[in-house]
Formats: C-alpha cells, structure tokens, sequence
C-alpha cells in the first residue's frame, strides 16, 4: 500500500486554479456574447469541471520532472510558460473574436476580449506549471549570503 503526501493548502490551490480560470473564462464569454447562464447551469459546469479535473489527476500520472538547471527558480519558469501560453492565447483569440459575424452582441471592445483570452490563459497556465513545478521549489539549492 502506498501512502499519498499530503499536500499544503497552498499547493491545492494551485491545482484547482486552473479549474476556476477556465470558469472565469467560461463566465466573461458568455457575458460578452449576451448570454446568462441560469443557476443550475452554473452549478452544473461547476460540477463538471470539478469532476473532469479529478478524473485527470487520477488517470494521468505525472511523469518525473527533469533536473532544473542550477539557480534556476521554478516560479519564473512557470512566469515564462504563462506568457507564452498567453501570448498564444492572445493570437489565437483575437483572430477568432475578429472572425465572428458582426450579428453578435458587441458592447466590448475587440482589444478588450482579445486581452480576456490572454489573461485567463495566462493565469490558467501560471498556475498549472506552478503547481507541477512545487516539488521543485523545495529542492531549489538556497543561495548562500551572508548578512554584513
């Protein structure tokens, strides 16, 4: 039998981030396209991707993470994952909000839904490579410095 560490709290706030950015962006979507999800229906996509996301963790080991270079600080790298993940999400949603038929409610600006798909992918992404990479900030070597 094998013993599961328990995680901090801190540390399962990063794995259900994710989870809760891509809800957010479900909600500022459907806020810009004009459509109001009704209380179950909320509860509902809720429910599922709280159900999807343990599914995942269940059925998806992770495989080992290779050795980070020397001085290299895990909360960084996940910062420059998040911004390419970002950035990619900025191209590819703005295109898409620029390819829409003009019939669709467009109170907010195009830059404006252009930035939502790129934020929500930025968080989305920041904390899930956080979260992989925890195990790394424990073992990052501390750098020596005296005080003097």
């Amino acid at each position: 039998m094998t013993t599961r560490r328990r995680q901090s709290p801190a540390q399962t706030a990063l794995t259900l981030a994710p989870v809760l950015v891509a809800l957010l962006w479900l909600a500022g979507v459907a806020r810009f396209r004009g459509y109001e999800l009704s209380t179950n229906q909320w509860a509902a996509l809720l429910a599922t991707g709280f159900a999807l996301h343990l599914i995942q963790k269940r059925a998806l080991r992770p495989k080992p993470l290779p050795p980070l270079p020397a001085g290299a600080n895990p909360a960084v790298l996940a910062l420059l994952a998040g911004l390419i993940v970002g950035l990619l999400a900025s191209v590819l949603g703005g295109m898409l909000e620029a390819a829409l038929p003009p019939g669709t409610p467009d109170d907010t600006p195009w830059a404006l839904r252009t930035v939502w798909h790129a934020a929500c992918a930025f968080g989305g992404s920041y904390c899930a490579f956080l979260g992989r990479l925890w195990d790394a900030i424990g073992k990052a070597p501390k750098k020596a410095g005296g005080a003097g």
